[in-house]
């Protein structure tokens, strides 16, 4: 019986998510019936995930990245042509184009302050598209090296942030923010 609370939540956080989560399939599908079918496949995968024993830190995250991971899959399964949208277009429902913009100004004087090895490996993986495997090979260092050094630039960066910042976030995804302190942001205006 170790597993029925984890069940549970996963349950609650599904029910509390259905809604947004068919909603977002539902923008990029054209047929509902296939929308409800991977939602279902969604559901399926953190379940056998969650009773295999994996640990889920962010479970609506996880939804939330499950959920675009299975609707790739059936993009890439169908064979229909795809084509590359610009990272410009604003989700509706929750994008607030300017608070991205005034965030990611205030991001880059921190990402400034990394150590270089981190905030080199940060610039190229995040903001230039570098594969990890890339970034290795330049670097003559293994593959597993690289996404230490990322996953430790990103802890610093949060860690950075959140001391200037008030951060909010919604089903994973910062939906808003407050700086603290005016003077503590080296981006602010």
């Amino acid at each position: 019986m170790a597993t029925q609370p984890a069940t549970e939540d996963l349950a609650a956080a599904f029910a509390g998510l259905r809604r947004s989560l068919r909603a977002y399939l539902r923008r990029r599908l054209p047929d509902p019936t296939v929308a409800d079918d991977l939602l279902q496949d969604v559901f399926l995968k953190a379940l056998s995930s969650k009773q295999i024993g994996r640990r889920i830190d962010n479970l609506g995250g996880w939804l939330y990245a499950a959920t675009r991971t299975t609707l790739a899959d059936y993009f890439r399964s169908s064979g229909m042509p795809m084509e590359a949208l610009s990272d410009d277009i604003p989700n509706e429902e929750t994008d607030d184009p300017r608070m991205h913009q005034e965030l990611s100004l205030c991001l880059r004087p921190f990402i400034d302050k990394l150590p270089p090895l981190y905030r080199d490996t940060l610039i190229a993986a995040e903001f230039q598209g570098a594969t990890m495997r890339a970034l290795a090979e330049a670097e003559g260092v293994s593959v597993s090296a690289v996404k230490s050094r990322a996953a430790r630039a990103r802890a610093m960066l949060r860690r950075a942030l959140l001391q200037c910042c008030n951060v909010e976030f919604e089903n994973g995804l910062v939906s808003g923010y407050r700086r603290i302190d005016s003077t503590c942001c080296p981006g602010a205006r």
